[in-house]
C-alpha cells in the first residue's frame, strides 16, 4: 500500500511534472515537497494538501485514497462554526447534503485542529470528496 508521499509523487510523475514545477505551482518549497514524498511519517496540514491537489489538478481523495484514517471521528453536539457556512453555501447551490462527506470532514478537521480554515477551503474539501464519489 502506498503512503501519502508515494501517492503525491505518483500523481506528480503521472502528469510529467517535476518537483520544482510542483513547488512553483503550489507555492510550497521544494524541500517540503521532497520531505513529504520521501518520509513515510509525513503528516501535512490540510492547507498544504489543498495547495498540492490544486497544483496537481486533483482531489483530496485522489491523494488520500490509500490512506487509513488515523483519528477517530468526533462529531460535536452542536454544529461547528466552520460547517455552518459550508452548509449554507451548499444549500444555496441547491445541493443535497451528504452526511457521510460531512462526517469524513470531521476527521480532516481534527488532523490540525488548531488551524482555522476559511470557507473556501471547506468548500474545496467537500466538493473534492463529492466529485471523487461520482467517478
Amino acid at each position: 500500500m502506498r503512503n501519502l508521499g508515494e501517492r503525491i509523487r505518483a500523481l506528480r510523475t503521472e502528469q510529467g511534472m517535476t518537483l520544482p514545477a510542483l513547488a512553483e505551482q503550489s507555492g510550497l518549497s521544494k524541500g517540503l515537497l521532497s520531505k513529504l514524498e520521501n518520509n513515510e511519517e509525513s503528516n501535512p496540514s490540510l492547507g498544504t494538501l489543498h495547495k498540492i491537489v490544486k497544483a496537481l489538478n486533483a482531489t483530496l481523495s485522489d491523494i488520500l485514497e490509500t490512506e487509513k484514517a488515523q483519528l477517530k471521528r468526533f462529531v460535536p453536539e452542536k454544529q461547528p462554526a466552520w460547517q455552518k457556512g459550508l452548509v449554507t453555501y451548499l444549500q444555496g447551490q441547491g445541493k443535497e447534503l451528504d452526511q457521510d462527506i460531512l462526517n469524513a470532514m470531521y476527521v480532516l478537521r481534527n488532523r490540525k485542529a488548531a488551524k482555522n480554515y476559511d470557507l473556501e477551503h471547506w468548500k474545496f474539501v467537500y466538493l473534492s470528496i463529492e466529485s471523487s464519489f461520482k467517478k
